[in-house]
């Protein structure tokens, strides 16, 4: 199983002071994925699209990812470099951002004088898409909105295409207010729903999307289903999130955690952790199977919140339990 990841990468500066590291919505996701795949011994192989400066910042990402073993296929742009990001975070820990992103090389990815300028007619993430090397594409409603509206149609008609040719589409819409209106974005989900195989989404980011304070989560999962969508998921924070699949609605309880240091990277993780059981099932799962990919969410997402940073060390991570046993169990 062969997934790219579109995105933005940035220096991310941590609420406790303590140095910084790097994160962005898809990254964070693809990283947790590559790892719990070499822990789990899956044969999912995760590779991440962007672009980055000729910067000594951009040679430290890449240098970061390289020590990961993560397949980073990123253009270098000779301006322009990473964008950073600062987290703060309240009492009860949850994570609010302050991002330096305006000029960031990503923003630059589609870029047809930039590409032309060197040699370029197509990106490496168009090509992917074209010549069958992927078999998922992951993109966040970040992935569009750092993008103009010329290059969101360039990477539309790419993914249109390769949904077409047998692909499989997975979006997260991670709404950014400052990135993108609301009546922007919601345009683009509309576009980008009745492409998707899975569509990870949180319920306060649906309810700004679509302008419904008061949507309850069963009309929010019910909304994208109706939109064509195979399987959504609708991530809730630490109450229970809601898996929809054909007639089905389930409602999985999150991991409680003795105290939230930093929410920062929780619904990352949690995507990456139903990925990992998502990606390696048959195609249609039962409800068993797609609770299990759930709880599997929401354990790395408890392991995340206890740390500061959107990324953990490696040496964090939880094992995932294979199969929940017991009561509990779908």
């Amino acid at each position: 199983m062969r997934i790219g990841f579109f995105g933005e990468v940035m220096r991310e500066h941590r609420a406790d002071g303590l140095g910084y590291g790097f994160g962005g919505d898809t990254l964070n996701t693809a990283l947790y994925l590559h790892r719990l795949s070499r822990q789990t011994g899956t044969d999912v192989d995760v590779q991440y699209f962007t672009m980055l400066g000729q910067d000594d910042m951009s040679e430290q990402l890449a240098a970061t990812l390289a020590a990961e073993g993560l397949a980073l296929r990123a253009g270098r742009h000779p301006d322009k470099t990473i964008g950073q990001y600062w987290i703060d975070i309240d009492a009860a820990g949850e994570r609010s951002f302050r991002y330096q992103r305006d000029d960031s090389a990503a923003r630059q990815y589609f870029c047809p004088a930039f590409g032309t300028s060197y040699g370029r007619t197509t990106t490496d993430l168009e090509q992917a898409l074209a010549d069958g090397s992927l078999d998922v594409l992951y993109l966040s409603g970040i992935s569009l909105a750092i993008l103009a509206e010329s290059d969101r149609m360039r990477l539309y008609s790419a993914v249109a295409g390769f949904v077409r040719r047998g692909g499989r589409l997975i979006f997260d819409n991670n709404f950014r207010p400052l990135l993108w209106a609301n009546t922007t974005a919601s345009r683009w989900q509309q576009l980008l729903l009745p492409l998707c195989d899975l569509a990870l989404l949180t319920d306060s980011d649906e309810r700004l999307i679509w302008q419904k304070p008061s949507a309850g989560a069963a009309a929010l999962v019910d909304a994208s289903l109706q939109a064509g969508v195979s399987t959504v998921v609708l991530k809730c924070g630490p109450a229970p999130c809601w898996v929809g699949q054909g007639a089905s609605r389930l409602q999985i309880p999150a991991q409680q955690v003795p105290q939230v240091v930093d929410s920062s990277g929780a619904g990352d993780a949690f995507a990456a952790g139903f990925l990992a059981r998502f990606l390696t099932a048959p195609a249609a799962m039962t409800d068993a199977a797609l609770a299990d990919a759930a709880r599997a969410g929401h354990q790395l997402a408890a392991a995340v919140v206890q740390q500061h940073g959107a990324i953990i060390s490696p040496a964090l991570m939880p094992l995932l339990s294979l199969k929940m046993e017991g009561p509990d169990a779908v």
